[in-house]
């Protein structure tokens, strides 16, 4: 029976973002996962979960796979978007993070598909995501105020006061060098 439902993790994300930039067999996109591959320091995939993944998604009817002969061997699944894929991925690129956490693993794939893809707005992604993360650096500068002096709230909501305002930092910093490269003269 088809799978109707599945939450879509960084990993499903990067696979629909790897077949936005084009059909790919499995293997392919395997060497993407691996520990030294372009994603691997944000996001392993062992080749058996990535296929898990990959049927998950077919069942989803975000991806398709056709099978494909390769020099006499034997034949390879050569997985591609389907609309509705390519529509669930640019939906998850544009919307900024809230849970800073994830701003090590979501962000950094979202701003390597929007470096990767041409059409994209790279710093309008990095915009929005300095918004929620300021607003969210808001929230817990208040919640702090709102707490006792040595309470383990207050420690707490400082230490995430503390991520959110070098997320900011960063955004910033990122910011200014996407502005840099959209404005940079053709070398």
């Amino acid at each position: 029976m088809p799978r109707r439902s599945h939450q879509l993790g960084a990993a499903d994300h990067a696979l629909l973002g790897l077949l936005r930039l084009g059909a790919r067999h499995g293997y392919e996109l395997a060497s993407y996962f691996q520990a030294d591959g372009t994603l691997g320091p944000v996001c392993t995939l062992g080749v058996s979960r990535l296929y898990a993944l990959l049927h998950t998604l077919e069942e989803l009817g975000l991806v398709h796979a056709e099978s494909s002969v390769v020099s006499g061997g034997p034949p390879r699944k050569v997985f591609s978007l389907t609309e509705a894929g390519a529509t669930a991925f640019a939906a998850w690129l544009d919307q900024p993070i809230r849970r800073l956490r994830q701003i090590r693993q979501d962000f950094l794939l979202k701003l390597f598909f929007s470096q990767k893809l041409p059409e994209h707005d790279t710093a309008g992604l990095i915009d929005r995501q300095l918004a929620v993360s300021r607003a969210v650096a808001d929230e817990l500068a208040a919640a702090a105020a709102a707490e006792p002096a040595g309470s383990f709230a207050l420690l707490v909501y400082e230490s995430r006061l503390a991520l959110a305002r070098a997320t900011t930092t960063w955004l910033e910093t990122e910011r200014a060098r996407a502005g840099e490269q959209v404005t940079a003269p053709p070398a």
